[in-house]
């Protein structure tokens, strides 16, 4: 696309998801985040000297023509819009919408992109460029590159249109140094504490927020989708981490933080620089975390509980150890059992992971992994739908192993796409909604929710998380058994 004048004003749009398309029956009860790939890049570009704009379209409740009356309202030069793979078809709607009303290059970004960079580009011919990978460095390539009128032969990390194909260019290296990128633009954002929120039982104090402080893992789980960060796993420094919540404390007055990395203590030493330095710096303030059952120990667990950790959690995935070596998930059973022990033991929640409908799943290991979850300690649990990504090993294999339906806007993790042989589509509904009713009608897990709608703080969002589980273990258990 020609450009006739210089770009300076980028929004950066959050396309239109609802949260029943998001979490289904689950909607009132889900965590609403804000898109902090978004923030960083506003904040990235603040600092090149351009003039960000992020409209967060889900957050704000917009579907496509009020978000399309907004974008015309800001005349900017030239808009950005993420997606992941549920709202690609989103993107794409909103990005024709301006196509028909304004003259300007329209940019994807995000998850879906880098794990389906071509087929994306030739399915929705209303984006004029992609961004593939991390686009902290890549976007203000791409924007100078369209100031200037340059090729985009050969610049990282971009797609792009030329004689009616797509041109593909080489993966931009990983950035190296994270503490180099600036805090994300929360200004740029809605109002924090009014348009985000935790899940139901995800905080402990309100306000809450979420952060990410690492990108990558090291992990090989077949249902991860690695090649938007890679393998290698790079963090900020503990020193980065803290200083960026004392921001939030002292600017939004946030008083709870979900660290929202795949899993916090893969770095030992960072994770210990980082308990130190709160307790040393007397942050009052409380957070969770993501990590491996094998990654913990009685001491560091110890640690953590001192600097504030409240609530772990794990990814158990099921309760049959031959499922877990098909996805090579590098874990045992037996450390399950000793890692939510140990938490427990130090005072700290812990909530498990469970997928069900796996490739290898059968009716057997169906009831193994309920007898499991009902054995541990655990405080809270969210069973999903085994859902093979696009960019996973398992997404490439998956049709061997069952009946995959490819509908990328139905990939959420909550709607059945794949049933493995042997299975069907109703006995894994099933096998849910049992899970999730003999999880949570346990009594000593009743009272402990009961205690908790005595707090005001707890009762508004405890209300609305047993509105949606009563719709999602009764009314959808019964409408799917008729």
């Amino acid at each position: 696309m020609k450009i006739c004048r210089p770009i300076k004003k980028v929004l950066l749009v959050n396309p239109p998801l609802s949260g029943e398309e998001r979490y289904g029956e689950l909607a009132l009860g889900g965590v609403y985040m804000p898109p902090l790939g978004l923030a960083i890049l506003a904040a990235v570009l603040r600092k090149e000297g351009y003039e960000p704009i992020i409209l967060d379209c889900e957050a704000l409740g917009l579907r496509w023509q009020k978000a399309l009356d907004e974008i015309s309202s800001l005349e900017p030069d030239l808009v950005g819009i993420t997606a992941v793979t549920m709202a690609i078809y989103s993107a794409a709607e909103l990005a024709g919408l301006i196509k028909q009303h304004m003259n300007i290059p329209i940019v994807i970004g995000g998850v879906h992109i880098t794990a389906m960079p071509e087929d994306t580009m030739l399915r929705f011919p209303c984006f004029d460029y992609g961004v593939y990978g991390e686009g902290e460095v890549t976007l203000p390539d791409l924007l100078m590159r369209l100031c200037n009128g340059s090729d985009m032969k050969g610049a990282p990390g971009i797609l792009y249109r030329k004689d009616g194909s797509i041109v593909k260019n080489p993966q931009r290296p990983y950035i190296k140094n994270l503490d180099e990128i600036p805090f994300p633009a929360w200004d740029l954002l809605p109002n924090l504490t009014k348009y985000y929120k935790p899940s139901v039982f995800g905080f402990k104090r309100l306000p809450s927020m979420s952060i990410i402080t690492s990108r990558g893992c090291s992990g090989k789980c077949t249902f991860c989708y690695h090649s938007l960060f890679g393998n290698l796993y790079r963090f900020h420094s503990a020193e980065y981490v803290v200083g960026m919540i004392q921001h939030l404390m002292q600017k939004y007055g946030i008083r709870n933080i979900d660290i929202y990395d795949d899993t916090f203590a893969i770095a030992r030493t960072r994770l210990q620089q980082f308990c130190r330095l709160i307790i040393k710096r007397e942050l009052d303030i409380v957070w969770s975390a993501n990590s491996r059952v094998n990654l913990v120990n009685p001491e560091m667990l110890a640690l953590m509980k001192r600097a504030g950790c409240w609530l772990i959690s794990y990814g158990i995935e099921t309760g049959d150890q031959r499922i877990l070596d098909s996805f090579k998930k590098g874990i045992t059973l037996e450390q399950v059992t000793q890692a939510i022990r140990w938490s427990k033991e130090v005072g700290i929640k812990t909530r498990g992971f469970i997928m069900v409908g796996t490739m290898a799943e059968t009716k057997e290991s169906i009831e193994k992994t309920h007898r499991f979850l009902l054995k541990l300690p655990l405080d809270l649990v969210t069973i999903n739908h085994y859902t093979p990504f696009p960019g996973s090993e398992d997404y490439t294999r998956i049709r061997s192993f069952g009946t995959y339906v490819e509908n990328w806007q139905k990939l959420n993790q909550h709607s059945n796409v794949f049933v493995p042989h042997g299975l069907t589509s109703e006995i894994i509904e099933n096998a849910i909604t049992k899970m999730t009713r003999s999880f949570y009608l346990r009594p000593h897990i009743l009272w402990h929710f009961l205690c908790l709608m005595m707090s005001p703080l707890h009762s508004f969002h405890l209300l609305k998380g047993a509105i949606a589980f009563i719709k999602f273990a009764f009314i959808r258990g019964t409408s799917k058994n008729n």
